[in-house]
C-alpha cells in the first residue's frame, strides 16, 4: 500500500502529457519571461533617472537604495511564500511595529541584546501563529482575519509604547551597526541581511519538499489535500514564517531609525504585496519565485528614489506608492486572464 508521502510524491512530481506539457512549458517561460523582464525595467528605469539626473547612479544612492528596502525586502520574501499558497497577510506591517516596540521596551527593561532579538523574533512567529489559528478555528479566509489583525496589531503597539516612540537605551555595539554601517565602505550590513534570507528561503522554495508542498497548495488545494497534505500546517507554516520576517523587518528598521517606534511598518504590507505581484505571483496562489519578488521591490525602490531625487513631493509618493499596487493587481489579472484564454483556446 502506497504512503501518504510516497503519494504525495508521486501526485505532485507526474509530469503532464500532450497538451498539458505544452501548458506547462509555457508558464515557465512565461516566469522567465517575467523575471527577465524585471531585469529589463530595472536597467531602464535607471537608465531613465541617470539621464534626469546622474546622481541617481552614485555609488552612495544605489547604496542607499539597497538599505532603504532592505527590512520590506524581508518581508516580500516571506510574503511570496504567503501568496503562492494562495492567502494574503495583511497585518505584517502591524506586526512590525508591535515586533519594534516589544524590542524597545525589553532594551529599556535592561535586558541583554541577544535575548531581546530572540524575544523579539518570538513575538514575530507568535503574531504569525495567531493569524494561522483564527483563520483555521474559524474557518475564515486569511485575508479577513489578517484585515481585522492589521489594526489590533497597530493598537497592540501604541498601547505597549503609550503612543511615543522608544529610545532610551544603548546604541552601542554591533547590533547597531547593522543600520549605519558598511562592509568594504559601499555595502550596507542590512542590505546583506536581505540577501542571506532571500537566498536561503529562495532554497528552501524551490529546493526542499517543503517548497513543493507550499506550491501544490496554492496549485489545486484540493489536489494537494488529496494527495496527503496537511494544508492547515501548511498555512500556519507560512504565516509563522511571515512573523518571523515581520521580526526581522523591526529589527533592520529600529537598527536604521534608532528607535522603536509604534508607527513603523504603516503601508508595508501593500508594498510587500506588490513586489511579490510585480514578480510574477498570482493572487490566487500556485506561482512566484522569491528573486522575482526582490526584483519587484528593488524596482519600486529605484522608482521611489529617483522621483524624490528629481524633486517630486514626498507626499505624491504616497500617490505613486497606491498606483503601484493597482498596477500589480492589473499584472497579475492580465497574466491569469492571458493563461485562461490558453487554455481554453
Amino acid at each position: 500500500m502506497t504512503t501518504p508521502d510516497l503519494r504525495t510524491e508521486l501526485v505532485l512530481e507526474e509530469r503532464p502529457t500532450g497538451r498539458a506539457t505544452r501548458l506547462s512549458a509555457a508558464t515557465r517561460r512565461l516566469q522567465y519571461f517575467r523575471e527577465g523582464g524585471l531585469v529589463v525595467a530595472i536597467l531602464l528605469t535607471g537608465t531613465i533617472f541617470a539621464l534626469i539626473n546622474s546622481t541617481f547612479v552614485d555609488v552612495q544612492n544605489l547604496t542607499n537604495i539597497a538599505s532603504q528596502i532592505s527590512f520590506i525586502g524581508v518581508l516580500a520574501v516571506s510574503m511570496t511564500f504567503v501568496i503562492i499558497t494562495g492567502e494574503i497577510d495583511l497585518s505584517v506591517g502591524s506586526m512590525v511595529a508591535v515586533a519594534a516596540v516589544v524590542f524597545g521596551t525589553l532594551l529599556t527593561d535592561g535586558v541583554p541584546l541577544w535575548a531581546a532579538i530572540v524575544l523579539t523574533l518570538l513575538a514575530g512567529c507568535g503574531m504569525g501563529a495567531v493569524n494561522g489559528a483564527l483563520s483555521i478555528v474559524l474557518r475564515v479566509p486569511t485575508i479577513i482575519i489578517t484585515l481585522g489583525m492589521l489594526s489590533a496589531y497597530r493598537g497592540l503597539a501604541d498601547e505597549v509604547a503609550n503612543g511615543y516612540p522608544l529610545g532610551n537605551y544603548s546604541k552601542t555595539g554591533w547590533f547597531w551597526a547593522i543600520g549605519d554601517q558598511r562592509l568594504f565602505g559601499h555595502i550596507p550590513y542590512d542590505a546583506l541581511v536581505l540577501l542571506v534570507f532571500a537566498l536561503g528561503s529562495g532554497y528552501v522554495l524551490r529546493r526542499t519538499r517543503t517548497g513543493l508542498h507550499v506550491y501544490a497548495m496554492g496549485s489545486d488545494r484540493r489536489a494537494a489535500e488529496r494527495a496527503g497534505l496537511h494544508v492547515n500546517r501548511i498555512r500556519l507554516g507560512v504565516l509563522v514564517f511571515n512573523g518571523l520576517a515581520a521580526g526581522i523587518a523591526a529589527l533592520l528598521a529600529v537598527t536604521q531609525a534608532q528607535t522603536a517606534d509604534p508607527n513603523l511598518g504603516t503601508g508595508y504590507e501593500l508594498e510587500a504585496i506588490a513586489a511579490v505581484i510585480i514578480g510574477g505571483a498570482k493572487l490566487a496562489g500556485g506561482s512566484g519565485t522569491v528573486l522575482a519578488s526582490v526584483f519587484g521591490l528593488l524596482l519600486i525602490g529605484m522608482i521611489q528614489n529617483g522621483l524624490v531625487i528629481v524633486g517630486v513631493s514626498i507626499y505624491l509618493l504616497v500617490v505613486v506608492s497606491g498606483l503601484v499596487v493597482i498596477a500589480a493587481v492589473a499584472i497579475d489579472r492580465f497574466f491569469v486572464r492571458r493563461r485562461e484564454a490558453t487554455m481554453s483556446g
